[in-house]
């Protein structure tokens, strides 16, 4: 292997980790949370060959489990593989992976979706899972699924009313005032 096709494999691992990273702090809005279940997720891949797309899944499950288990909705107490053993590394959330992704609110309007219209919107929009893989993963049916999902769409469109009033300027840039 070439040193330049080293460099191209580095970069594009260090790509799909801060993805996969992202991902994951899109549905738990915790950065320490979201690195610690992506290296789970890759221990865990280590056992048996896999594809990007099963870390990813990989990901979201543990994600979605561990949003449970913090709100106390647990949905299978007595299945030993559900509970996923994470890092617990205080340097985690200082990673570098999180230090050029600051982000509030306002640059994100997805960050201030309540939590089960985010990660309803990011199942099916960001992730691009279909409604009934969405919905599986969420825990809910395609009735409920939906629903939280139309509950994003009115917070999103209310959100960007919001900015316009308060903002017109940036909304519409400076040309559509003249």
């Amino acid at each position: 292997m070439t040193q330049q096709s080293a460099r191209t494999e580095e970069t594009n691992i260090e790509a799909e980790l801060d993805r996969l990273t992202y991902s994951a702090y899109l549905l738990t809005l915790n950065r320490g949370l979201a690195l610690s279940v992506v290296l789970t997720a890759l221990d865990w891949s280590l056992d048996k060959p896999i594809a990007n797309s099963d870390l990813q899944r990989r990901t979201v499950e543990l994600s979605l489990r561990q949003l449970q288990h913090q709100s106390g909705v647990d949905g299978d107490s007595e299945c030993p593989s559900c509970e996923a053993v994470l890092y617990d590394d205080s340097g985690v959330a200082n990673s570098k992976r999180f230090s050029s992704s600051e982000e509030d609110i306002s640059s994100n309007p997805i960050l201030s979706l309540d939590a089960g219209s985010r990660i309803a919107f990011v199942l099916h929009h960001v992730l691009g899972y279909n409604i009934e893989e969405s919905s599986l993963l969420a825990n809910l049916d395609e009735k409920g699924f939906r629903a939280q999902l139309r509950s994003a769409y009115v917070q999103l469109a209310s959100c960007q009313l919001w900015r316009f009033d308060a903002h017109p300027n940036e909304v519409l840039g400076q040309s559509a005032l003249v």
